[in-house]
C-alpha cells in the first residue's frame, strides 16, 4: 500500500495513535447535509483567520472546545459561546456567565471537552420530540427545526475507546477522568457523564437498539398526537400561536419522515446482519 494510500485509509478522521495519550470520548451527532456544510464553512473561517491574525489560546476562555463548540452552533445545534483572551477580565467575564447561565438556564462562557461530549449526548438523545408543544417550547428544537431537521433523532450515539494499557504503551500512563464543569443539583452533568462512560444503555451504544428505540419512539409521539386546537389551548399568553400552528404542521410531518426513513434504516440494518 502506498504511503498515501495508508494516510488516507488509516490516518485522517481515525484515532490513529490518539489512544497513547488519553481516552477519545466520542458522540455522533447525525445531521443534514446543509448543517454539515455550515460546520465546514466554520471551521474554515476560523483556520483563515488563525493564519491571519494568529490563534490567541487560553485554558477557559478560548480552547479547543470553543471551536468545536461554536463549529457545532452555526449548524444551530445550540447557542454559541463567546471566545474571549487569555486576561483577568475576560476570565472574569466568563465567570460571571456562568451565575446568567444558572440564573436565566442558559450556557455559560466556560467550554471543556467533556462537557461537550455530555451537551452532545443531550442534544442527539433528550430534547423534546415526543410532543409538538415541548417541542415548539425548546428554542433549539424550533432553530434546527426550521432548517428543516431535528438534533434528537436515530444514530446519535456515544463510543469510548479507552487509552492504550501499559502493555503497549510506553508513553503514556493512564490518569484520572477529564476535567468536567458541573453544578450538584442545578446543572449536574458529572452523573451524566459516569453514565454514558460507566454503563451506557444500548440505545445510546448499539445501532440497532438505537433504531428500535426511535422507531418505538416515533410512533408513541404519533399516537398520542392532540389535535392544534387542543394544543393551541394550552399555549400560555406570551406564546405566539400563529408561530405554533405552523411549527405543529411542520413537526409531526417531520416525525412521521423520520419513522419512514428509520423503517428503511432498520430493514437494510437487518438485511446486512443476515
Amino acid at each position: 500500500m502506498r504511503p498515501e494510500e495508508f494516510i488516507l485509509r488509516h490516518s485522517i478522521g481515525t484515532d490513529f495513535a490518539l489512544n497513547f495519550a488519553r481516552t477519545a470520548y466520542c458522540a455522533r451527532l447525525p445531521m443534514s447535509r446543509d448543517a454539515i456544510g455550515k460546520v465546514i464553512a466554520y471551521l474554515n473561517s476560523v483556520n483563515e483567520s488563525a493564519q491571519k491574525s494568529g490563534y490567541t489560546w487560553n485554558m477557559y476562555t478560548n480552547n479547543c472546545s470553543h471551536v468545536v463548540h461554536n463549529a457545532l452552533a452555526a449548524a444551530g445545534v445550540w447557542d454559541p459561546k463567546v471566545a474571549r483572551g487569555p486576561g483577568v477580565i475576560d476570565v472574569a467575564r466568563d465567570v460571571a456567565s456562568v451565575a446568567r447561565a444558572l440564573v436565566l438556564s442558559q450556557m455559560s462562557d466556560f467550554s471543556f471537552p467533556a462537557n461537550n461530549f455530555v451537551r452532545l449526548y443531550e442534544a442527539g438523545n433528550t430534547r423534546p420530540i415526543d410532543d409538538a408543544l415541548l417541542a415548539f417550547r425548546n428554542h433549539d428544537v424550533r432553530r434546527t427545526m426550521n432548517d428543516g431537521w431535528i438534533t434528537t433523532a436515530p444514530g446519535a450515539l456515544i463510543a469510548t475507546y479507552p487509552i492504550h494499557d501499559a502493555s503497549r504503551n510506553q508513553l503514556f500512563a493512564a490518569g484520572r477522568d477529564p476535567f468536567l464543569f458541573s453544578v450538584p443539583m442545578l446543572w449536574d452533568k458529572a452523573d451524566t457523564f459516569k453514565m454514558l462512560t460507566r454503563h451506557a444503555p444500548s440505545i445510546v451504544t448499539d445501532l440497532a437498539a438505537n433504531l428500535a428505540h426511535y422507531r418505538e419512539r416515533h410512533l408513541n409521539t404519533l399516537a398520542n398526537q392532540r389535535s392544534l386546537e387542543d394544543e393551541a389551548r394550552l399555549l400560555n399568553g406570551t406564546e405566539d400561536k400563529d408561530a405554533f400552528r405552523s411549527f405543529y404542521d411542520r413537526f409531526y410531518a417531520q416525525i412521521a419522515a423520520e419513522l419512514k426513513r428509520t423503517d428503511a434504516r432498520l430493514a437494510e440494518y437487518r438485511r446486512l446482519a443476515s
